[in-house]
């Protein structure tokens, strides 16, 4: 009898969390539990039950609780990794991973520790130190021969690349490290098909999860849409946890009108390469190898007889199954090709056909001729520790000066920004800003009412840039040599600026940006020029589509 009253309050509260009502979830559930106690399911559903009220101290306690009682529970990975990992809590995940690891636990959650670093660092101190720490343990793991292989469908780790890519630091060897690890570890991964039959037309497969409203798909849709479909046939493949928003219903929509064929990949990592095999591709094209974990691994594959990436996600894969790396004469420096695993492949231009944005609301002249108004509307996992004194010398230097930063939707890394920003800028927090999160229309409008934009140090802006072209609103910028940092650099050539705000020095930066945000009317000239620069040289690039086909046709012949 107690087993069927367990059940049926099971039962109920599954219902109330397919219907996100959580709250009423955690009632079943945990009245449940009192009857069955440790039963891994209910266990499980408290946990996804409490990350969805964000009530994550609860949440940790339900974990704890089911690895502990049930180490076979391998499927409980996800919810780590949204706990801590998504959450940046790095040094916690550690040590929870370190208080259970003699409970017979998987060892795909060592290593997971092992090669998990932060998104947000206080200090340079502790960036060197997790990068150490990274290098090292994977060295270890590397040497390490594990007793088991693992199976990437129900053990995936979180691809450990993205965070390292966000300092100064060269990635190349890491990322030749991290395939080489996880090849070691998934025999998936070292499977490669052989044949691909000759096509009548090209075959270009674009695989994204991020073809869709957001920095991926406004970069990439216009190559896409408006490539020559005479000579090339498009796949579009999407992952199952792309949303189904505006670019994506576009892509849907134009198989109406244009050689695009559209497939949503299931979650099981062998069905999807299936899928793909039978498309028969000449050219794998991938936007952002590292930004998506569900589509990561896709890349290790031989899945088309040619592939390559781009600066979706500026970086080298370290990957000997992508064959080229796209970017432009106008982003990379004489020694870039040295940075890359990939051949480099220079186009003449920015490596995108950028489509001027549409805005329901225009601010007029007097609401962009704004002064002292910084602002820096970037993903705060960009704020690097050094930029910190950049911030406060213009607030120092700049009594009137207000910066704007936007914050991220949970307002995790806020927080953590936050925490920095209280010690390193002292009094003068209280002249920064952080915004909720934007719409479009109103991020756009943001921009142009800012009198200068700060570049952040070593990853620096790509469509943010061109979104605060719309009202040529100027961004300062310092390059590295790294073209993760070169994007509005890059613009600035291709708009055919003349003494763009690129500077060489800490000094120059504040200099540069405290100039141009107390000169209101040498502002306003300064945001006409760059606009009808950018509607000149920088938006709908037809030119660019063109000798992009060149590339393609010089690839597959």
């Amino acid at each position: 009898m107690n087993f069927l009253q367990a059940k049926k309050l099971f039962e109920k509260g599954l219902e109330k969390l397919i219907a996100k009502d959580y709250e009423s979830s955690i009632e079943f559930f945990e009245s449940s539990l009192k009857i069955a106690k440790d039963r891994p399911s209910t266990l499980k559903n408290l946990v996804i039950a409490y990350i969805g009220i964000n009530n994550l101290k609860k949440a940790e306690y339900y974990l704890k609780s089911l690895i502990i009682n049930n180490e076979k529970e391998i499927d409980i990975i996800p919810l780590i990794s949204k706990i801590f990992r998504q959450t940046d809590r790095i040094p916690e995940f550690i040590n929870f991973i370190e208080t259970i690891k003699d409970k017979k636990i998987d060892p795909i959650f060592l290593i997971q520790k092992d090669l998990s670093i932060p998104k947000i660092f206080n200090n340079k101190d502790e960036i060197k130190y997790f990068r150490k720490n990274f290098e090292s343990n994977l060295d270890r793991n590397l040497q390490n021969d594990f007793s088991k292989k693992f199976n990437l469908e129900i053990e995936q780790l979180d691809p450990p690349i993205f965070p390292l890519s966000y300092d100064e630091y060269d990635n190349k060897e890491n990322f030749k490290n991290v395939v080489k690890f996880l090849r070691k570890i998934y025999p998936q991964l070292n499977y490669s098909k052989k044949n691909f039959k000759k096509n009548e037309t090209i075959k270009i497969g674009f695989i994204s999860q991020f073809l869709n409203d957001h920095t991926i798909g406004k970069l990439f849709k216009g190559i896409i849409l408006n490539l020559d479909y005479n000579n090339f046939e498009i796949q579009i493949f999407h992952s199952s946890q792309t949303k189904k928003d505006g670019i994506y219903k576009e892509l849907i929509e134009s198989e109406k009108i244009l050689n695009i064929k559209n497939f949503s990949l299931p979650n099981k990592f062998s069905e999807g390469v299936k899928i793909i095999e039978k498309r028969n591709l000449d050219i794998m094209f991938y936007p952002d190898i590292g930004m998506s974990a569900d589509l990561y691994y896709y890349s290790f594959l031989r899945l088309a007889k040619y592939q390559m990436t781009s600066w979706g996600h500026p970086e080298t894969t370290g990957n000997s199954s992508i064959d080229y790396f796209l970017s432009s004469k106008l982003l990379e420096t004489k020694s870039g090709h040295l940075n890359y695993t990939e051949k480099l492949l220079l186009s003449d231009y920015l490596p995108m056909y950028y489509y001027k944005p549409v805005l329901k609301n225009i601010l007029d002249e007097n609401q962009i001729a704004s002064e002292n108004i910084y602002s820096c509307p970037q993903s705060l996992i960009k704020i690097h520790p050094d930029f910190d004194e950049v911030l406060l010398k213009i607030l120092k230097k700049d009594k009137k000066a207000k910066i704007y930063f936007i914050k991220d939707k949970r307002g995790y890394l806020y927080k953590k920004v936050l925490d920095r920003f209280i010690k390193n800028l002292g009094s003068y927090i209280d002249r920064v800003i952080f915004l909720e999160n934007l719409s479009m229309n109103d991020y756009i409008n943001h921009c142009g009412s800012a009198s200068v934009i700060l570049d952040p140090y070593y990853f620096g802006s790509g469509n943010s840039f061109h979104e605060s072209m719309y009202y040529g609103t100027p961004t300062v910028t310092k390059p590295t040599n790294y073209s993760k940092s070169r994007i509005a650099t890059g613009a600035y050539k291709q708009m055919k600026i003349e003494k763009p705000p690129v500077v060489k020095t800490s000094e120059e930066y504040v200099e540069k940006a405290i100039e141009i945000a107390n000169n209101k009317s040498k502002n306003l000239k300064i945001k006409k020029y760059y606009r009808d620069s950018a509607e000149k040289y920088l938006f709908e690039n037809m030119k660019f589509i063109r000798d992009l086909e060149n590339i393609f046709f010089e690839i597959t012949n």
